[in-house]
């Protein structure tokens, strides 16, 4: 048995062509900018969170000196 791989009619399969390279670099390009969306977002919520962290230990702080 050969080793080649061949499509069902027999006939040995083509290499891709140069539109697949195309295709590839449209969705490299299209996850590259998927990544920076989330990166971005990812930084904007760790700034809410520890706004908030600051926001409540700023509270608790005055809670504490006025509470004598």
């Amino acid at each position: 048995m050969k080793a080649d791989v061949v499509d069902m009619e027999g006939r040995p399969r083509r290499e891709a062509g140069a539109a697949n390279d195309f295709w590839f670099a449209q969705v490299d390009l299209r996850l590259g900018r998927i990544e920076f969306v989330v990166g971005r977002l990812e930084r904007q919520v760790w700034l809410i969170v520890c706004a908030a962290f600051a926001l409540v230990a700023f509270e608790v702080v005055r809670a504490l000196v006025m509470g004598n």
